[in-house]
């Protein structure tokens, strides 16, 4: 995650192990405005697990310097990825995002959203869109699609697709890898035993 320097954020991870990387600003003019997720190639990983033993005043001149270099020159280089949802900065429709992420609900719906923050409904799209990028509906869909990965690791595709509210298990495929770019089988766990 490339997260903007002096940015307020939060991260929810499941299952997965972190290195932290800070950057001087200076150092990249190309960083984005606003947190992004990237892949993190082989090489970018391996060069992240050699600079964890860095002393925080290395030589730029010297081999940790090359290292660092290059591991900028592999972040610049990577390709965003879209498991990531934007939360309001607005107090109001934060609470109504978390309070979503926590418990995803298919039925969910943007007039009982614009009712639960006291607005209109088209005043509420219209906001939630200028905060957010995407409309109430788009965002939930991304919502539950995401809350669907870490189930997959423990669930047949076909039960997850009921429980992120799709019809079938082809319908939440076809929405999975439109949005992901890959099908949910790639996020499958380890057959269950019988």
């Amino acid at each position: 995650v490339l997260i903007p320097a002096a940015t307020r954020h939060r991260v929810r991870m499941l299952g997965v192990s972190t290195r932290s990387l800070y950057v001087e600003p200076d150092a990249v003019p190309w960083w984005p405005a606003v947190c992004t997720v990237v892949d993190v190639s082989p090489l970018l990983r391996e060069l992240l697990a050699v600079a964890v033993g860095f002393e925080a005043g290395y030589s730029l001149a010297g081999r940790e310097g090359a290292v660092a270099t290059l591991i900028l020159h592999e972040i610049n280089a990577g390709s965003p990825l879209p498991f990531h949802l934007r939360v309001p900065a607005s107090a109001d429709l934060a609470r109504l995002c978390r309070a979503y992420l926590a418990a995803p609900e298919a039925g969910a719906t943007n007039a009982a959203w614009a009712a639960r923050v006291a607005m209109s409904e088209r005043a509420f799209t219209r906001r939630f869109r200028a905060e957010t990028g995407d409309s109430p509906a788009v965002w939930r869909g991304r919502a539950r699609l995401l809350a669907a990965v870490p189930l997959l690791r423990e669930r047949s595709v076909t039960e997850v697709s009921g429980r992120a509210g799709y019809a079938s298990p082809a319908a939440f495929t076809a929405a999975f890898t439109r949005s992901f770019g890959t099908p949910p089988s790639r996020f499958a766990g380890p057959a269950p035993r019988a």
